[in-house]
């Protein structure tokens, strides 16, 4: 009895913590969209200083999120993100326009995937 008792104490606290994650992955997730739609307003209105501010902002939000994701989900996913930031940050001090769209597409894709990788259904355990 005691086994079994422990077994289900085991299974709840293991998915208690799945949804846990899985809540912090997708609020955070949201914050740092909201960031990336603001860079992309002041990018689409080629207000380059804006933007620069708005960058400093992302990235500083990202550094402070990824530390934690790093516990929590595939470090291929922050390598992905890692990388486009790099190269976010050069279009943007370079002035490319199509480029900075470009990639913040990419950037946003990036984010909205991780929480549907992240979400406990059939698909993802099958």
């Amino acid at each position: 009895m005691k086994t079994f008792v422990a077994t289900l104490v085991i299974f709840a606290l293991l998915i208690g913590f799945a949804t846990f994650s899985y809540y912090y992955i997708d609020n955070t997730t949201a914050f740092l969209a909201s960031h990336t739609e603001k860079l992309e307003k002041s990018v689409q209105a080629k207000k380059w200083n804006k933007a620069e501010q708005d960058f400093s902002k992302l990235k500083s939000s990202w550094d402070r999120t990824s530390s934690k994701w790093t516990m929590l989900i595939d470090h291929q996913e922050l390598d992905n993100i890692n990388i486009s930031m790099a190269r976010l940050k050069r279009f943007i001090d370079t002035k490319e326009h199509p480029e900075v769209m470009a990639e913040l597409g990419e950037l946003k894709l990036l984010f909205k995937h991780i929480p549907e990788k992240e979400s406990l259904n059939m698909k993802n355990i099958l």
